[in-house]
């Protein structure tokens, strides 16, 4: 399964939401997800189209809100 990795320094549940940059119209669903232990976080990528996303966690820890932004680009699918 393909997954991009996130590595906290103490376990967190997130929210992630799936922007397209490379095309707007292309949607995914917000995943909900909990790290492991250890703070590591696998977010699944794997039915997630080809294109440049934005990924935007958002978490809670001691009573304080973040948010994290990344940007990834998926390739085509080989054959």
């Amino acid at each position: 399964m393909k997954t991009v990795t996130f590595s906290f320094d103490h376990p967190v549940a997130v929210k992630v939401f799936f922007n397209c940059t490379s095309d707007p119209e292309l949607k995914q669903d917000i995943k909900f997800l909990r790290s492991d232990e250890h703070g590591l976080l696998h977010v699944p990528i794997e039915d997630v189209p080809q294109g440049i996303w934005k990924l935007l966690l958002e978490w809670n820890h001691d009573g304080r809100d973040f948010c994290m932004e990344r940007i990834i680009e998926l390739p085509g699918r080989s054959l």
